[in-house]
């Protein structure tokens, strides 16, 4: 599999944007190859779990991207960066650079370890701890680079805003027969969602992502 690769899959002709070794992001095509939100400045990208869509898509053929869709989409940029578990997002406003490096010290995290970015703009969705998107933020540099340190620093103080000192987690609700369940969701990670503005846009999230979630038995806490 390869980046633009086309595919049948779930009765739609799709081509493959980016992946992993865990999803497979992906938009749906027109019957003459070109994406149906071509046009669309602001997206969320199709995504499923890497083996399953193994299982599942037909190959169609090869389609290399074009300089413009690589512009736009930005496949080489991570999936996921910046994943760790045994720490929450902070519900303090952290001001300075040395004190996000002592606090992220405190939690067995060294700079050295955080991944940055190959990108001058970033949008970042901080997300509520019920797993729905807030208002994002646009973050710019004039190098063409953001630090690991730099960008998680930046998604704390938007993440702030979104978090309940009492619960160091976020919640995934659905009904069952006897009742409701839920999973709750440490950790933090940074995890790409499309594009906003044709700026490669990313979400905030726990120490895996969201669609990992749902098939993650182990966090169920049943009500």
């Amino acid at each position: 599999m390869k980046i633009g690769d086309i595919f049948n899959f779930s009765n739609n002709r799709i081509r493959i944007l980016m992946f992993d070794d865990k999803e497979v992001f992906y938009q749906t095509l027109n019957e003459d190859d070109t994406f149906v939100y071509a046009k669309y400045k602001t997206i969320s990208y199709y995504r499923i779990e890497r083996e399953y869509f193994k299982e599942n898509a037909e190959f169609i053929k090869s389609l290399e991207f074009d300089k413009k869709e690589l512009e736009i989409h930005r496949p080489d940029l991570p999936l996921r960066l910046n994943c760790f578990s045994g720490i929450f997002w902070s519900y303090n406003n952290i001001e300075k650079n040395f004190e996000f490096t002592e606090f992220l010290k405190s939690f067995g995290i060294e700079k050295e370890k955080l991944q940055g970015l190959n990108s001058s703009k970033v949008v970042i969705f901080p997300t509520s701890q019920q797993q729905s998107s807030k208002k994002p933020s646009l973050i710019e540099n004039k190098k063409g680079y953001l630090s690991g340190e730099d960008l998680l620093f930046e998604c704390f103080k938007i993440q702030t805003d979104y978090v309940n000192k009492d619960k160091p987690y976020f919640s995934r609700f659905r009904l069952i027969i006897d009742g409701r369940e839920e999973k709750r969701l440490s950790g933090i990670g940074i995890y790409r969602l499309g594009i906003k503005g044709n700026v490669p846009s990313y979400y905030l999230g726990g120490k895996m992502s969201m669609m990992e979630l749902e098939s993650e038995n182990s966090l169920i806490v049943k009500k």
